[in-house]
């Protein structure tokens, strides 16, 4: 059957896609079936029976094998969208391979069909790459392959990572900003160390005069930093430094979970960094839960969407107490790296009996809370980095015009 590929408005939003039908009347009957108007609606142009295959140039493969984590959501919606069209999961794969331009993809989906082929389901072709497909993601797709309801669980891991995306891109919006004012900062301290403060030194050294403490400091602070050899000693050191930082870290436990702890602590960004992580691990609780997963299995997947070590031994030891036949409420409420908030939304969800609602709940309330601390970040960052900034440049200014002013003590 041909492929059809549309644009319209579903639920007042703007959507596009592909759809399968025998015929374009065809095509506009399974859109409306979805409650989505149609706009556009044309015959694709990737309907050819030609697989692609990843570009090489003299043998060798153009393009990294890497995956976003955007690249898979859209795959996900693809094969969403085509399998609510009643299309077979093969045909589905099919018709992503055919449309995959990145060699990973076209990779994953050769694979995936490869498996298919031989007898083997959905979710254990996706087991070969766990670097893309995570235990929540297969655990999504199994429970949809035995429910029958696949199309339904792909539009769940959806909007599992269309929050996981907004999340981090709130984060990192909120961290551009100061890394980009802390960087101007270094630029200009280092410009004025070098190209400014000789001069005054010149000026201060043809008075043969002795200078105020500050004054000589910031003097040789531009004599190091104008020498190569010396530069390049204290930038070795630096690099040198993050590294036997970077590698303890990884090799050491205690010193990694100590960092993580004092990334908590961080003002403003540390209530940032714990909301984002809350929302995340109610978002993959709610899901998996209301794909059937038992508890304990939900817990441990969700433990894995943060790095985090005090958290992810916080519910460790929610996952083996739970065992004992004490409540998620009363667990999480002992744990101290959780906020009462948290065992607050639960004991609501135990009372009712809908404990995945429960956690989907506390996702909306955190992914909000995480809105909210961004907005908090970006509103103290502001003055603060701008006052920081004009601090460095006054206290350099003043310290070299020191000798300027008290000129009666200098010249004899």
């Amino acid at each position: 059957m041909p492929q059809f590929e549309y644009a319209g408005m579903q639920n007042g939003k703007s959507v596009t896609g592909f759809i399968i039908a025998t015929d374009q009347a065809d095509a506009g009957k399974k859109l409306r079936a979805q409650k989505i108007n149609p706009t556009k609606l044309n015959v694709s142009n990737n309907d050819g029976d030609a697989d692609p295959e990843p570009a090489t140039f003299l043998g060798m493969q153009v393009h990294s094998d890497k995956l976003k984590e955007i690249d898979i959501m859209m795959f996900t919606k693809k094969l969403e969208t085509m399998i609510k069209s009643d299309l077979p999961i093969m045909d589905a794969l099919k018709l992503a391979r055919r449309q995959a331009k990145m060699p990973g993809m076209i990779k994953v989906t050769k694979s995936l069909i490869d498996d298919l082929n031989q007898g083997h389901s959905f979710s254990e072709g996706l087991e070969k790459f766990p670097q893309y497909f995570d235990d929540s993601y297969i655990n999504m797709i199994r429970a949809g392959e035995s429910s029958g309801q696949l199309a339904k669980f792909l539009n769940k891991i959806v909007e599992l990572a269309e929050k996981k995306i907004k999340i981090t891109k709130d984060i990192k919006g909120a961290l551009t900003y100061p890394v980009i004012l802390l960087t101007v900062a270094l630029l200009v301290t280092i410009v004025m160390l070098i190209k400014v403060v000789p001069i005054f030194a010149e000026i201060y050294g043809s008075l043969g005069a002795e200078l105020p403490a500050s004054t000589q400091k910031v003097i040789i602070a531009s004599e190091f930093m104008k020498d190569p050899s010396r530069g390049g000693v204290l930038f070795g050191t630096i690099f040198s430094a993050l590294t036997i930082n970077w590698y303890l870290t990884k090799k050491m436990y205690n010193l990694r979970k100590f960092w993580h702890g004092l990334s908590l602590k961080l003002p403003a960004f540390g209530d940032l960094i714990m909301k984002s992580i809350y929302a995340k691990i109610a978002m993959v609780l709610a899901n998996l839960l209301s794909a059937g997963v038992s508890i304990i299995d939900a817990l441990d997947i969700s433990s894995k969407v943060t790095n985090n070590i005090l958290v992810k031994e916080g519910i460790d030891r929610v996952k083996i107490e739970i065992l004992e036949g004490k409540s998620l409420s009363q667990l999480f409420a002992q744990e101290p790296i959780f906020p009462m908030e948290f065992s607050e939304f639960m004991k609501v969800g135990e009372k009712t009996g809908s404990v995945d609602e429960m956690f989907t709940s506390i996702a909306v309330y955190y992914e909000a809370e995480v809105d909210n601390a961004v907005g908090g970040v970006k509103a103290l960052l502001e003055p603060v980095m701008i006052v920081l900034i004009g601090a460095i440049i006054a206290g350099l200014l003043l310290t070299l015009y020191q000798p300027i002013f008290s000129m009666g003590d200098v010249i004899k």
